[in-house]
């Protein structure tokens, strides 16, 4: 995608890191945002540093390792956007263990939260 301004993103792990700085370039550039993290003070915090840009921003608190929730967030962004042309999966954990050393729940752990919040978003 070479021109982002007018099109839509939906952000993963947008609350800090990588995802913040993200939003914030891509506001810049004229992209309308669909912005979730599991932090809602993060959320509410990027929000306001977003509001000086001409773009609309949506806020969402998801758990990423929760399939209802990414489902549910997939649906609002189309919703309250019309579209999402761009998605980015900031949202994600690391273990420092081997596999076969890792508890089960410590694998599913790590598996429901960095897969699910890829699987479900509509693009157009």
């Amino acid at each position: 995608m070479k021109r982002f301004y007018g099109k839509v993103a939906a952000i993963t792990g947008a609350g800090s890191g990588i995802g913040r700085a993200t939003a914030m370039l891509l506001a810049k550039k004229g992209c309308h945002l669909a912005l979730s993290d599991i932090d809602e003070n993060s959320l509410k915090d990027i929000a306001i540093d977003l509001r000086d840009y001409p773009v609309r921003v949506t806020t969402h608190v998801v758990n990423v390792s929760r399939r209802d929730e990414v489902y549910r967030y997939a649906d609002q962004c189309v919703k309250e956007h019309g579209q999402v042309n761009l998605i980015m999966n900031n949202a994600g954990v690391g273990l420092g263990e081997t596999v076969d050393a890792m508890s089960y729940e410590n694998f599913e752990w790590l598996m429901n939260i960095n897969f699910w919040g890829v699987v479900y978003v509509v693009v157009n």
